[in-house]
């Protein structure tokens, strides 16, 4: 067969080899074949400009973007590779496979069908775009999964439930992304002399989306009146993740103020289930977290976390000497800035025993009386003072607090 029938299959290809001149891959699970420009891959903003080819100029946020993956071969060597190959089965079979080796998935499915187009039967080429042998005739993967039920959504054969999740969180994310837009926006026009474009009003707004982009911006704010604005808006979303923050900062923040703010905003959202959040900090390696945590756990005032309060009387930590070179967050230098990234994660519930697990080196350990927890025992039982005896204060409990059994009374067989 001529070569030049071969060739003339090559343009077609062109465009699609073009368009892999870069593959985007997204956070959804998508891919854009484009080429990004010079300044976004320097990353100098928050945004990526993409030139799709016969689209034009795409914006993206950068968020989105997980990877830029570029082709093994040019566009040059695909057609140099390809111009040696006659418009046969065998060749064009060949050619295919080539393009599969060198991660071109469009130009590979593009030889595979000339293949089929060629030899209908052609075995290799069927099974690997998807098709099956059944009852005498070729189906495709397309045709197997659409009769158990499936769709093919964002490049993936998935359930309409699970298409409909996530098309949801899609637009549940792309709405988080809107507020934090709209909130760097409002926060960049304040003290400006023209009328404000975006209005927001904090006094009612309860958003559980607007979080992230709360905590953004609490996270690069100056101006101190301001980020209490934010902490108590936080506070009154009351969400899932804005109680968490909350809660942790109550403990973690080491800026004095804002640690206090997100205390009470902590006790305004109080509950019972606090207590076994903040119990498990009482056991914290750092001497610091746990005595901060007993006076969180003294403003809640449950009764319930008096069990733990007594057990954390006394702890072991790392003695004076032994603690000299160890990360500890709390004896970091506070910021002006309200800092929403805390400890280390790795350290952030770390226990004792789970810090010498991490090190092979060997520590002294000391036993500390902590004030804070003693303080807070005292406050939780009314002014009552059992010391440092964990037995004290939780017969205290007993006496007080513990749900008293009714009593039965058996009757007697006349």
């Amino acid at each position: 067969m001529c070569r030049a029938v071969a060739i003339a299959c090559l343009l077609l290809l062109a465009i699609s080899l073009r368009a892999q001149g870069q593959v985007i891959l997204l956070d959804n699970g998508g891919e854009v074949h484009a080429k990004a420009s010079t300044q976004s891959l320097k990353g100098e903003t928050d945004e990526m400009e993409l030139e799709v080819e016969g689209f034009g100029k795409v914006v993206l946020p950068r968020e989105r973007v997980l990877e830029i993956v570029r082709p093994k071969v040019t566009e040059d060597q695909y057609f140099d590779e390809a111009a040696k190959y006659e418009d046969t089965v065998d060749d064009q079979w060949k050619l295919a496979l080539w393009c599969h080796h060198q991660g071109l998935k469009n130009p590979f499915q593009r030889h595979a069908w000339h293949v089929l187009e060629l030899d209908p039967d052609f075995n290799p080429a069927r099974k690997a775009l998807g098709y099956v042998r059944h009852d005498g005739r070729w189906i495709s993967q397309s045709e197997i999964m659409t009769q158990r039920g499936y769709i093919f959504f964002d490049q993936d054969w998935i359930t309409r439930q699970q298409a409909a999740l996530r098309v949801a969180h899609d637009q549940h994310e792309q709405r988080i992304r809107d507020w934090k837009e709209r909130l760097n926006r409002w926060r960049d026009q304040l003290g400006r002399s023209n009328a404000q474009e975006i209005q927001i009003d904090f006094s009612t707004l309860e958003d559980p989306e607007a979080v992230p982009g709360l905590i953004k911006l609490l996270g690069k704010e100056t101006d101190r009146k301001l980020a209490y604005l934010y902490i108590e808006t936080l506070g009154r979303i009351g969400s899932s993740s804005a109680r968490t923050f909350l809660m942790e900062n109550a403990v973690y923040q080491n800026n004095l103020l804002y640690r206090d703010a997100c205390l009470k905003e902590v006790v305004a959202l109080r509950d019972p289930r606090m207590v076994e959040f903040y119990s498990t900090l009482l056991k914290s390696y750092d001497n610091n977290i746990v005595n901060r945590t007993a006076h969180v756990l003294s403003e809640l005032d449950y009764p319930t976390a008096i069990f733990p309060l007594a057990a954390a009387l006394e702890t072991r930590h790392l003695a004076p000497h032994s603690s000299r070179y160890t990360y500890f967050y709390t004896l970091e230098k506070p910021e002006n800035r309200f800092d929403i990234e805390g400890p280390k994660s790795t350290y952030r519930r770390l226990t004792l025993p789970e810090f010498l697990q991490l090190s092979d080196n060997a520590y002294d350990l000391i036993r500390v009386e902590n004030r804070g927890v003693h303080q807070a025992l005292i406050e939780l039982c009314d002014g009552q003072d059992f010391g440092n005896n964990p037995d004290g204060w939780k017969a205290f409990y007993q006496q007080v607090h513990a749900p008293k059994s009714p009593s039965i009374r058996l009757a007697r067989d006349e």
